[in-house]
């Protein structure tokens, strides 16, 4: 699970390497935190889920869970982002994070809006709209991370089912099975 959550890390910084008039993708109004007590909470989910060999299991994670949990757990010193926050919003997942590094075409914020579906118990990610600094990302890159990030999941998430995803204010609930 840590290995899917670091390459989710990295597809969102491979957005910062293809750019191409400036669309102002609205964030929610509200700060998340970061904190190691969030991190560990979001941990100990993650192993409840380890520790569960049949049946469903309810999770909710918060913003801060999984905000703190990249910030504090998935982040190398050589990656090009600082301070990703996650929001959760209106069915969709929110990310932000300045993205600079040697060699990148452009830097800045970096905003990504991604809608998350399930599908004969597969997670579906569609990446709808994704800007790093001024320039928004081509439709044709979205969707090639789209896919890819699609073939990833099928590859990563074994025998987990997921039976139930709501994606609320500030939560994402999920109900899954083995």
């Amino acid at each position: 699970m840590k290995r899917l959550s670091l390459w989710l890390v990295v597809v969102f910084l491979m957005l910062s390497a293809v750019a191409c008039a400036t669309p102002k993708i609205e964030l929610p109004d509200r700060d998340v935190p970061i904190s190691e007590e969030a991190a560990q909470r979001f941990e100990s989910k993650l192993a409840q889920l380890q520790d569960t060999s049949n049946g469903d299991v309810k999770m909710t994670f918060t913003e801060e869970e999984v905000t703190s949990y990249v910030n504090l757990r998935l982040l190398e010193d050589d990656l090009p982002i600082q301070k990703p926050t996650i929001w959760f919003s209106e069915g969709k997942v929110y990310l932000k994070g300045h993205v600079e590094g040697e060699g990148l075409p452009v830097s800045g914020d970096a905003v990504l809006v991604v809608a998350l579906t399930v599908h004969d118990g597969v997670l579906q990610v569609r990446v709808e709209k994704a800007v790093i600094g001024r320039f928004p990302v081509p439709d044709s890159v979205l969707d090639k991370l789209t896919h890819m990030t699609n073939e990833r999941i099928k590859a990563e998430i074994g025998p987990i089912r997921i039976k139930e995803l709501q994606i609320l204010e500030g939560e994402a609930i999920l109900v899954l099975s083995r």
